[in-house]
């Protein structure tokens, strides 16, 4: 990745294009990273010209989100530490199993249960922390696939594939192949509002950018719309692994 100095800072950016793109864009996340978006066919101004015109914005939206990730719930998967799954709030427990082999999750009357082989450490927290990502992609991957079946019947849209992944800043994604990318961590979400996300990328198989016609199709479909797309500005930084 290329590198620019901003005031004295060395900042790792990254160029591309976007076909949902209508003109030249300068963003920054903390999944993303920095980075200057094309729409297609256009590579003018110069990127490098265009960030540091944009120095300011750029230095300012780093420390933003700088102190909003300090400020985010860190997981430590200790015991009695709570987790979402559909809306519902779940607490963690560890148990030793004799029987089991690996780590494994079980969920049961709103109780996580982490089964240890007895030969498992009991601080191994990123060890914990695969396990609990094994299960929610494995429930993502069992729930996902017919909600999003079912929906796209109901309302008369028709998509390529479908991937679960673990995306950072993204619950979801339409490509203009008609392929659509849900987050996995959807799974800690309440299901209505799982279903306003799947809608919302199905609509952009008919309308590909954010436009008045594009949310007047959101809102045929899914009427709260906007209640979930607030929760999801106000928790989404919580539902976490």
């Amino acid at each position: 990745m290329p590198i620019i100095e901003l005031k004295g800072m060395s900042i790792a950016y990254r160029v591309r294009t976007s076909q949902r793109a209508k003109r030249v864009s300068v963003r920054y996340s903390l999944g993303g990273g920095l980075e200057v978006v094309y729409p297609p066919g256009l590579r003018q101004p110069d990127p490098a010209a265009l960030l540091h015109e944009r120095r300011d914005w750029i230095l300012s939206a780093i420390d933003r989100f700088s102190d909003a990730q300090a400020k985010l719930p860190q997981r430590k998967y200790r015991e009695g530490e709570t987790f979402l799954f559909r809306g519902a709030c779940c607490r963690l427990k560890l148990e030793t199993d004799p029987t089991r082999g690996r780590v494994m999750v079980h969920l049961s009357d709103n109780v996580l249960k982490l089964l240890l082989p007895e030969s498992a450490p009991k601080d191994d927290s990123e060890l914990f922390r695969r396990a609990v990502e094994r299960f929610y992609r494995a429930q993502a991957k069992q729930y996902l696939p017919p909600r999003v079946r079912e929906l796209a019947e109901r309302h008369g849209f028709k998509y390529g594939k479908l991937r679960i992944k673990n995306q950072k800043t993204r619950w979801g994604s339409c490509s203009a192949k008609g392929n659509i990318n849900l987050n996995l961590r959807l799974m800690m979400a309440p299901d209505a509002a799982i279903d306003y996300v799947i809608i919302h990328e199905l609509c952009h198989l008919r309308e590909l950018h954010h436009n008045p016609a594009f949310w007047a199709l959101v809102e045929s479909y899914c009427p709260d719309f906007r209640h979930w797309n607030a929760w999801f500005k106000e928790h989404g930084a919580r539902l976490i692994l």
